[in-house]
């Protein structure tokens, strides 16, 4: 465990340069191998058995290579045999029919059919040489299959020991001064709501497929991974072809009559239901709570380091422009910054309260967001929203839309070779830990917030529920769509969403809401001009989409306990209790300490 200062977090872009993320990734190689001790995986054993498992796919590639050649040669000598049976028929009916010489011919065509009856030998050598081939390589094959299954026998205890929330654990391992929760449980979702006005998002249009939590210095954040629907328009097209005749000159001084044939082409704009993935980290601290601004990433990740000293002098004086017009003013309050450095880059114009503003970006925060916005070779650069609202922050960067570090399935971690999966392991840790930083970044640079440490919240009573929705969401997501969405659904996608309902002892028995959408058959007609100066009616098949929602009893339970620690209990029977109550309909999930199923009484 690495001790950090906590003024370590004042200046982000060199503490994890210079300090976090060497430090990170020896961590990881060490919980690797700290992992692979308690595994009592025989690395020795594992490293031979994989060494003769190359040394058998090496040798069958190369008998592949060596078959390919063979079939070919085949090929082309069938191929040549077939020419030289044809060749030599011809010229010995030519040669019979006087339309060569006779001898020529006949010698011609003769000697062509024994060079292809030679070839035929050659066919019969060949094939033999790929079946023999063909069983060589099949003998190989089931060397090569024995030893990976038995290296991935050595390597089952190891594998079955990978977590979902292995990266957060040692994030805060690393630096704690940044806590990642195990999981984002009710207490702090109701810290982060009664205390700084963060809501679950209930409307049918957006679910969450994965939730992190956690703190900088005690002031709580959440990641939020979300699938997401809404609505487009969508062109459909249609055709329909119509003849007519037309009367043209002949070119004689006549006319001729012409029958055309033309391809006319509608279009029909409908709207359609379309899904899309958001993930954005929302961080609360009461730094400033009067304060609320936006900035968007600018262009300079693209630009030279000229361009982006022009951008910035092009910038200045356009703000000067906009402040002698008074565009920036809506209330008298906006009063510019002397570094323009920074107002270029930040550029949060549209800032709601000047004295909030300064007290959080202080000379050292100034120069920390310059720091980050210009530090792609370390960073990702500028490729962040930042959205202040009172004492809510809201954070999307780019690097985070679409990256699998939050929720990679620890699936993907498994492999037979024990020198594989080490590397898979540090190098997932280590882009885990770059993706996640670099989304706090924009916070951790701002000086106030790190000074600012968040009281703890008292709570009177605990809580009903045990799960939260966003939990229970990213459960739900994990398990098949069909036990839950309507059987009319046309759309490519299904929204879950949670509700509570009650509980049963520790689990809690929520409704999924599976919003989507049915599809109707439809055909508009659309008047097209045609080359013989009428309309035709051009038939458009489009899909009318309607919303539609399926409700799925569905259980929870926060078990609290590893992946080896819940398997071993359910060995045990500990949850025989709440299994034969409701019945599964569905395989039993455990994600991220959370065990849940269908109800087969629904």
């Amino acid at each position: 465990m690495n001790e950090f200062k906590n003024d370590a977090l004042l200046e982000p872009l060199l503490f994890y340069k210079n300090q976090l993320k060497d430090a990170f990734h020896q961590n990881a190689e060490t919980f690797f191998d700290e992992m692979t001790k308690k595994a009592e995986t025989d690395v020795g054993n594992n490293q031979s058995i994989c060494a003769k498992y190359y040394k058998e796919e090496e040798q069958i590639k190369k008998l592949k290579s060596k078959k390919g050649g063979r079939v070919t040669g085949l090929v082309f000598t069938i191929i040549g045999i077939i020419l030289l049976f044809i060749g030599g028929g011809v010229f010995i009916a030519l040669g019979a029919m006087g339309k060569v010489s006779t001898g020529l011919g006949i010698g011609l065509g003769a000697g062509m059919i024994v060079v292809a009856i030679a070839l035929i030998f050659l066919a019969i050598f060949l094939r033999k040489k790929i079946k023999q081939l063909n069983a060589t390589i099949d003998e190989h094959q089931q060397k090569a299959d024995k030893l990976l299954k038995e290296a991935y026998a050595s390597m089952a205890t190891l594998n079955s020991m990978y977590e979902w929330n292995m990266a957060a654990k040692l994030f805060t391992k690393t630096t704690p001064l940044i806590q990642l929760d195990e999981i984002f449980d009710p207490a702090k979702y109701q810290y982060l709501h009664d205390k700084y006005g963060y809501n679950e998002y209930t409307k049918g249009d957006i679910s969450t497929l994965y939730v992190q939590s956690g703190s900088i210095l005690g002031n709580p954040f959440v990641f939020e991974k979300n699938y997401c629907q809404s609505m487009r328009d969508h062109v459909y097209t249609g055709t329909r072809v119509i003849t007519y005749t037309v009367t043209v000159s002949d070119g004689k001084g006549g006319t001729r009559t012409e029958v055309r044939h033309q391809t006319l082409v509608a279009h029909h704009t409908a709207p359609e239901p379309y899904y899309y993935l958001d993930t954005w980290l929302i961080y609360g601290n009461e730094s400033a709570p009067q304060l609320s601004f936006s900035r968007y990433p600018t262009d300079i990740n693209n630009m030279s380091e000229g361009q982006i000293t022009r951008y910035i002098k092009g910038f200045d004086k356009k703000l000067d422009k906009m402040v002698k017009k008074d565009m920036l003013k809506d209330d008298g309050s906006f009063t510019r910054l002397h570094n323009e450095e920074f107002e270029a880059l930040f550029n949060a114009l549209d800032r709601d309260n000047e004295v909030e503003f300064r007290l959080l970006f202080t000379p050292l925060g100034q120069k920390n967001m310059i720091n980050l916005l210009r530090g792609k070779d370390v960073g990702f650069g500028d490729d962040f929203i930042f959205k202040k609202r009172k004492t809510l922050n809201y954070i999307k960067t780019g690097h985070m839309q679409g990256s699998d570090s939050l929720d990679r399935s620890p699936n993907s971690l498994m492999h037979f070779d024990h020198k594989v999966a080490k590397q898979i392991f540090v190098d997932y840790a280590d882009k885990y830990l770059k993706d996640v930083y670099f989304d706090l970044a924009p916070l951790i640079s701002i000086p106030e917030y790190q000074q600012h440490k968040s009281h703890e919240y008292i709570y009177e009573k605990g809580f009903n529920r045990k799960v939260t929705n966003a939990e229970v969401e990213s459960a739900a997501n994990s398990h098949d769509v069909n036990l839950f969405k309507h059987p009319s659904t046309r759309s490519n996608g299904v929204i879950l969403k949670s509700v509570y309902q009650s509980n049963f002892e520790d689990s809690d028995i929520v409704n999924i809401d599976a919003y989507s959408f049915s599809g109707t058959e439809r055909v508009t007609l659309v008047p097209v001009l045609g080359g013989d100066g009428r309309f035709h009616d051009v038939p458009v098949n489009w899909i009318e989409y309607n919303p539609i929602k399926k409700t799925t009893p569905f259980i929870v339970d926060n078990t609290g306990m590893s992946q080896q620690e819940y398997r071993k209990a359910k060995e045990e029977g500990k949850y025989d209790k709440l299994i034969n109550n409701f019945g599964n309909s569905s395989a039993i999930l455990f994600k991220k300490r959370l065990m849940s199923f269908v109800p087969k009484n629904k």
